[in-house]
């Protein structure tokens, strides 16, 4: 996962523990439904949709207590005024396009259209190093942030992606890649500042991108879980609707970390 907020998961992944393949969260869960891929940090909308397809490893995974600060609506008009308006939605992500839903139907009591992301449109969801900087450049007048407006609704965290493998693979290398991301995101965790030096850019100093980064909490507990259920029963009642889902095409294999 290529975002800033997965990079404790790599920075000290022993390379010859797997081969890591370059992909956005949802061309990620569908290499992993169709067995391009053993596993990732995966959308918790997609986990919940491949149920036991897949296994979560080392309790891992994506969330917050609050803002997450790179999932955002951006919108020209206040959200109450997107009613029956279009929001053009990243191709992305499966998770945050899902939470959208739920939050209009739950909290803004709105029924935007939801459209590709070059569609024209008053607002847009953006995740990730892209939300980052177009939050600095300031062109929204108004935005929102989703585990934000999540947590005002039910005061409980958001989990965004969950560690998953596919449970075809076998008991020995699930365990042996357990151990290697466990032991990596405990050494990343205290890598930060050194995280931030490399991943500081133009639009985020690197205090800000160390803060960034401590901003997630990265093991899934029960507060977590919650949460979590939470997010699937509002789901669940909301019509089954995804985007299509983008392919894994030109994907970067390395044994970088």
């Amino acid at each position: 996962m290529p975002y800033l907020n997965s990079e404790v998961f790599y920075r000290a992944l022993d390379p010859a523990s797997c081969e890591l393949v370059t992909a956005r969260p949802r061309a990620m869960a569908a290499a992993v439904e169709r067995g391009e891929l053993d596993g990732g940090p995966l959308p918790v909308a997609e986990v919940f949709r491949l149920g036991d397809r897949v296994r979560e490893v080392g309790e891992l995974g994506v969330a917050n207590h609050g803002p997450a600060l790179s999932v955002l609506l951006m919108s020209d008009v206040p959200v109450e005024q997107l009613d029956r308006r279009k929001i053009a939605v990243t191709e992305d992500t499966a998770t945050s396009v899902q939470l959208v839903r739920v939050l209009c139907a739950d909290l803004w009591n709105i029924a935007p259209e939801l459209v590709p992301p070059g569609e024209a449109a008053p607002a847009r969801l953006v995740i990730g190093d892209e939300a980052n900087r177009l939050k600095k450049a300031g062109d929204s007048p108004y935005v929102y942030d989703l585990a934000e407006e999540w947590h005002r609704l039910t005061h409980m965290p958001f989990v965004f992606a969950v560690w998953v493998l596919r449970s075809d693979v076998s008991p020995e290398q699930f365990e042996s890649f357990e151990k290697a991301l466990t032991d990596s995101y405990c050494a990343g965790r205290q890598m930060v500042a050194e995280i931030a030096a490399a991943r500081a850019s133009d639009y985020m100093t690197e205090a800000e991108t160390a803060a960034y980064v401590r901003n997630f909490t990265y093991t899934i507990g029960d507060s977590e879980r919650r949460g979590m259920e939470e997010f699937r029963r509002r789901l669940n009642l909301l019509p089954v609707w995804r985007p299509p889902a983008p392919a894994l095409t030109g994907a970067a294999r390395h044994n970088e970390t």
